[in-house]
């Protein structure tokens, strides 16, 4: 993981009284400095007085946690797109392929409807990706000490808010820790990137559509899955050796990719960059309202999408390709398993 900036942090003035209370001398990290760690748990004294300290602990430790996690993108130039894929599949199976310049067909049959068939030219500042997609324990304790409901329904009352003191409540949070956060509004998602940015006085965010095509490319490579070796590698599942006609079977420990909603965050190899979870079955919001022509009228240095819309793209799940797009409302009718990670807009 490339923490590159990490040592050179320009830290704002700490905000408020000095943090000498048992719960912010528990903090401690192996990359985040300690004006850094003191920073924080400064922040949240201030805004949150009146917190136990076990919830200012948790609260603090999230974001602590959130710089750690931090991987350095350096910023360049790619096309954004479906780069095509060749016609016959050498490997017998999509889920194995090679890209060369000689190409002729799309990648994806979702390209001509989502937009994605137009290449355009992308160029990009440097900037910081969460190697790991929000957990449900990480937005918890944020939505707690904000006074917020438990982001979560249970399926046979999809409107009632979860009882903190309830057994379903406890059970969450014992068997969840490791799962992804889930939402039911994209600006759930926003806020809690925005609220890392308050108490770090880091510019937190969500990623762009284009830093989150950039970084599952690996900064911008013709790999069509963002994975350890670009290729989604399933449990039992075979491939052919062109050059011999063998066939190859995966074994457990080679998978690289999960069948299951499930799976623990982290729990297949990162992308070369560092970066994990990015070609799973999770779908992420990224800040970009979505429409189909804007890659036609998209300015080539660090596109923002439109300035409006319907509806904010969303970005992998179901294992699909690295620049795939889908989208959804922002505001759906229940809780669902479309998560979010969060960047630092700038390196520092």
């Amino acid at each position: 993981m490339k923490n590159k900036w990490l040592t050179a942090i320009a830290l704002a003035p700490a905000i408020g009284a000095c943090s000498d209370t048992n719960w912010a001398n528990k903090l401690s990290s192996d990359s985040v400095s300690q004006e850094q760690i003191k920073t924080i748990s400064n922040n949240i004294e201030k805004l949150y007085p009146d917190a136990s300290d076990e919830l200012k602990y948790k609260a603090a430790d999230v974001a602590v946690r959130a710089i750690e996690n931090l991987v350095f993108v350096e910023g360049g130039s790619f096309e954004m797109g479906d780069f095509g894929m060749p016609c016959e599949v050498p490997s017998g199976t999509v889920n194995r392929i090679d890209w060369t310049p000689d190409v002729e067909c799309l990648s994806s049959p979702t390209s001509v409807e989502t937009g994605a068939v137009y290449l355009h030219d992308v160029t990009l500042d440097s900037y910081s990706m969460s190697a790991y997609e929000t957990s449900f324990s990480d937005m918890e304790w944020m939505r707690q000490i904000n006074g917020l409901p438990v982001a979560y329904n249970s399926y046979d009352q999809p409107n009632a808010d979860i009882n903190r003191n309830s057994s379903t409540y406890h059970e969450l949070i014992d068997n969840s820790s490791n799962l992804i956060a889930w939402t039911k509004k994209w600006q759930e998602a926003k806020d809690y990137c925005l609220w890392l940015g308050e108490v770090t006085t880091l510019p937190f965010d969500l990623p762009t559509e284009a830093q989150w095509e950039y970084a599952a490319r690996s900064e911008g490579k013709k790999n069509y899955y963002a994975t350890n070796n670009g290729y989604l590698q399933f449990d039992g599942d075979s491939y052919i050796i062109p050059e011999s006609g063998i066939y190859i079977e995966i074994k457990r420990e080679e998978a690289n990719a999960p069948v299951s909603l499930s799976a623990a965050i982290g729990k297949y190899p990162p992308t070369p960059l560092g970066i994990y979870d990015m070609s799973n079955l999770i779908r992420e919001w990224v800040n970009d309202w979505y429409s189909p022509n804007y890659y036609q009228v998209s300015p080539k240095y660090n596109p923002l999408g439109p300035e409006d819309g319907t509806l904010k793209v969303v970005r992998g799940g179901a294992n699909t390709m690295t620049f795939d797009r889908s989208y959804e409302p922002p505001k759906l009718e229940r809780y669902s398993v479309i998560s979010f990670r969060c960047s630092s807009q700038t390196e520092i």
